[in-house]
């Protein structure tokens, strides 16, 4: 009886072992970022938001913040700037939704922030970031869409982006344009010396406003950097940094979700987008793990992946 037993049991063991779940480490992130996006002809083509133009600015801090952040402290503080379109096509058009803008305030690089339009991420954890590209992944020159809307009905992150993504208009400009953290970092308070956990944003001072469709049907693909460049000859483009804490019951280590209700905000300053600089940033690499005194980075199982991801597609483009 136990030699049947074996017979039987053994077999499902060694399967269990043989097909034990995959593992969605950085370097297999960054191996389906390059089977999605990667070009043969070009390996040190950059692989995640490849399209995109340069500035530089400053960033103003309130100086009567209750933030216990040494470097803003400083009354105004140099940052460059670069604007992108999500995706690894470097000629893709303007018109598309997904926008971002990472930032690199401080001389020597002390607060590196990474951002786009949306306020929240399209997975929760490796697995589901992993299982969102390879959905994508052309097989034999052909992309299954039926595939793609039936895996994302079936995955509540990526349902929830889907719908968030379809709500989401085209805006006319960068300057209209407000950018997110997603992520919830946590912020140094003076009085406590406690952190706070908070979602912060960059909301444009010219307000958020999004192309009509007859304004959509007329713009080219490459609005956005010649928008820019004659925006910026007349006036600095300015974002207020806004802060909104958490609440007791928000989920703060999962970018899929939305905070809903009222939340306490802090301004921490201004930033001033003033000059534009070309492509020159455009292969260089925003670390967001590079954070000053008195901010500790996110605790969701994201952010660490997103830096490792970085360090190794950029290490690919040198």
């Amino acid at each position: 009886m136990l030699k049947l037993v074996r017979s039987l049991f053994l077999p499902l063991i060694l399967f269990s072992f043989t097909h034990a779940r995959e593992v969605y480490d950085a370097q297999k992130i960054a191996d389906l970022f390059y089977q999605l996006n990667g070009d043969a002809k070009n390996p040190h083509k950059k692989i995640n938001h490849t399209k995109g133009f340069c500035a530089s600015g400053v960033f103003v801090p309130n100086e009567d913040s209750r933030l216990d952040i040494p470097l803003l402290e400083q009354k105004s503080i140099p940052t460059e700037v670069r604007y992108s379109l999500g995706g690894g096509n470097p000629h893709a058009s303007d018109k598309s939704k997904s926008r971002g803008m990472a930032l690199r305030i401080g001389k020597d690089s002390d607060w590196v922030i990474v951002m786009t339009n949306a306020a929240i991420n399209f997975a929760r954890t490796p697995e589901e970031f992993g299982k969102f590209l390879e959905m994508q992944i052309p097989k034999n020159g052909h992309v299954d869409q039926a595939k793609i809307k039936k895996v994302t009905e079936g995955v509540e992150s990526f349902r929830n982006f889907a719908h968030y993504m379809a709500s989401m208009g085209v805006s006319k400009s960068v300057a209209n344009t407000r950018y997110y953290s997603t992520h919830t970092f946590y912020f140094k308070d003076k009085n406590t010396q406690r952190f706070l956990p908070a979602r912060f944003s960059f909301v444009p001072v010219a307000g958020v406003h999004n192309l009509t469709h007859a304004e959509l049907k007329r713009v080219g693909n490459d609005f956005l950097e010649k928008d820019f460049k004659e925006k910026v000859a007349q006036a600095p483009i300015v974002y207020n940094m806004v802060l909104e804490l958490a609440n007791k019951n928000d989920p703060t280590n999962d970018t899929t979700k939305l905070w809903y209700g009222k939340h306490e905000e802090i301004t921490i300053g201004q930033l001033k987008v003033e000059t534009y600089k070309g492509h020159g940033c455009n292969g260089e690499v925003f670390m967001p793990s590079m954070l000053p005194s008195g901010v500790e980075p996110p605790k969701d199982p994201l952010f660490n992946l997103r830096n490792e991801v970085y360090s190794i597609t950029f290490s690919k483009r040198q």
